[in-house]
């Protein structure tokens, strides 16, 4: 997906200001089965942000002519589109321009968020499947993230915590509600070339952006490894192909949700490849999220294996 600007504020900088509280393990028992089914006069990206209760998320219709590709073709199944190509674009000028009327204001839909859903079908009935759900969430994410980089898909370690003073790289909570992933001292050389240029990045659309400060404060939370840090790390409800015609019938997913920041840039991010099942990257829409390091004309989903998700109609 091609991104048009980028705005200074680091999307970390408004996330982590919630108060964390510790979680209690939840079995298969405490766990609410989704209780919609798809929606056919709805996306595919609107109904996956309805199992995710991630609101605000609009639709928009299109008209005769608004559309650059064919939304009925084999690249569209399931409404997944092929990525497009660097420089395209989905949309005409003139619904590129309604953008800012896709989403609401101060809702979820405001802030990039990080949607996983999680294979449940064989866990046992006594896991702790809060536990097991943000784990399998976060090393969702570190594939992603070492696949963006170019390392091993192993390369990355994962830490939770419960309280947002405690120390990250130490207190380790299976429940807990803040996370990150970051890489092995082995990424720490390519790591810190593309902490540097997210920060040129950013400072190249804010004169007052401070370099200094911002690496400073990157520094503290990722050191020298390339990462992602989430919060909070929400599990959710169960969910199958009734709601999400795309996964393998007779198996359930939970689902996982968390905004999200990142040491390198979110542009690198989204035009790189998901290579793993499960996991999508909602994007808010140019300017309406002050915290965030990446625009889009519009709202989408990345989703996996090169595809995206658009909030059109059927």
């Amino acid at each position: 997906m091609k991104i048009l600007k980028a705005t200074a504020a680091f999307t970390l900088m408004g996330l982590l200001t919630a108060c964390g509280s510790t979680s209690k393990p939840a079995t298969m028992a405490d766990v609410n089965n989704y209780s919609g089914s798809f929606a056919e006069h709805r996306s595919y990206a609107l109904n996956l942000m309805e199992a995710a209760k991630l609101g605000g998320a609009k639709d928009v219709k299109l008209k005769d002519g608004d559309s650059v590709i064919d939304l009925s073709g084999s690249n569209a199944s399931f409404g997944f589109i092929d990525s497009l190509a660097s420089g395209g674009s989905l949309l005409t000028a003139g619904l590129s321009g309604l953008a800012g009327g896709l989403l609401t204001p101060d809702s979820d839909a405001q802030f990039n968020q990080a949607i996983a859903l999680v294979d449940i079908t064989n866990l046992p009935k006594s896991a702790d499947v809060d536990a097991y759900a943000r784990k399998e969430f976060l090393n969702k994410l570190g594939v992603f993230l070492t696949a963006t980089i170019g390392t091993e898909k192993t390369d990355f370690k994962i830490n939770t915590w419960a309280n947002r003073k405690d120390d990250h790289w130490s207190v380790t909570d299976p429940n807990g509600k803040y996370g990150k992933v970051y890489t092995s001292p082995s990424t720490h050389d390519i790591c810190n070339t593309m902490l540097n240029d997210k920060l040129e990045e950013a400072s190249s659309y804010n004169e007052d952006f401070d370099i200094a400060a911002n690496l400073e404060w990157q520094k503290e939370r990722f050191g020298e490894a390339c990462g992602i840090r989430t919060s909070p790390i929400l599990v959710g409800d169960i969910v199958d192909s009734n709601k999400l015609p795309w996964l393998e019938e007779g198996r359930k997913y939970i689902v996982v949700t968390s905004k999200f920041g990142t040491s390198i840039s979110q542009n690198v991010l989204a035009d790189a490849v998901i290579p793993v099942d499960g996991l999508y990257m909602y994007y808010t829409t140019n300017g309406a999220n002050v915290g965030k390091l990446k625009d889009t004309a519009y709202p989408y989903i990345q989703a996996p294996h090169g595809k995206e998700m658009y909030f059109i109609k059927p």
